[in-house]
């Protein structure tokens, strides 16, 4: 495979071995020269340092091994352009993840498990990332990480969980809607499904791409939610969700069957 227009890519290894991380990369990439380097070697940006965001052709995939807990992802995605993938996850989603960071203009990548997602908090991780680069309002970081959390709670739950949703039709059922969801959360063909977040910059937009690995969905007619279809929705995994990140973004677009959903905020200059 060709990961151009990576110019150098480099595999971070953080929480597991050089081995592994050497295994991983040529299962990966097979051919294509990797070079791996430990979290020790990689060098800190001044804190007064503002990031030139999206430029640049060199890629640093920072692979977490071990538990990833919140402060250890917030930390991760910390210094921009950050790139994080789970090692736990297969060879396949790696490379897959690795042609999207490629893109031109793409600042922020990460790759969990869902059992990861769901536990540690993706979306917190993102918005202090981009308030402490100090180039977007504190406004539209509040929309941004609103928005992403609920995009997030759609893709987890609706898509790689594939979890009931009329199992929390009332009060009473909702018990049986958490066993429910610990049960997917404890099956690895669910847990195991990777739930992938861009953060890309385009001619006055800032996108948030949340990609999951569930069966997508065929979207109706109908256009953005209204309230009147929070308990009825149109089609589509969820409507609350949708209504949020709707009211949050200043546009949205699904992609890949459902699977892909993008956020855009326009950027004023």
């Amino acid at each position: 495979m060709s990961l151009s227009p990576f110019s150098s890519l480099s595999l971070v290894a953080d929480g597991l071995s050089r081995e592994a991380l050497e295994a991983l990369s040529m299962e990966s990439f097979g051919e294509v020269r990797v070079d791996p380097v430990s979290v020790a070697m990689m060098p800190v940006s001044a804190p007064s340092a503002r990031p030139a965001l999206g430029s640049g052709s060199r890629r640093r995939i920072r692979v977490m091994g071990d538990r990833i807990s919140e402060s250890r992802l917030t930390g991760a995605v910390a210094d921009l352009p950050a790139f994080c993938f789970e090692a736990g996850l297969s060879p396949d989603q790696l490379a897959g993840f690795a042609r999207l960071a490629a893109r031109r203009g793409t600042f922020i990548g990460l790759c969990l498990s869902t059992v990861t997602a769901y536990r540690v908090e993706p979306a917190a991780a993102v918005a202090a990332s981009l308030a402490a680069c100090g180039l977007f309002d504190e406004g539209l970081i509040w929309r941004i990480e609103v928005a992403l959390a609920e995009a997030l709670a759609n893709a987890l739950l609706h898509g790689n969980l594939e979890a009931n949703k009329f199992l929390r039709s009332s009060a009473d059922a909702y018990a049986d809607y958490a066993d429910h969801l610990d049960t997917r959360l404890h099956d690895d063909g669910f847990a195991n499904r990777a739930v992938c977040i861009f953060a890309r910059l385009s001619a006055g937009w800032l996108t948030l791409e949340v990609l999951d690995e569930g069966h997508g969905f065929e979207k109706t007619a109908r256009g953005t939610p209204t309230t009147a279809d929070i308990d009825d929705p149109f089609g589509l995994p969820s409507g609350r969700g949708l209504l949020v990140t709707s009211a949050m973004a200043d546009r949205i677009r699904h992609r890949n069957g459902g699977r892909r959903l993008d956020l855009g905020f326009a950027l004023v200059a």
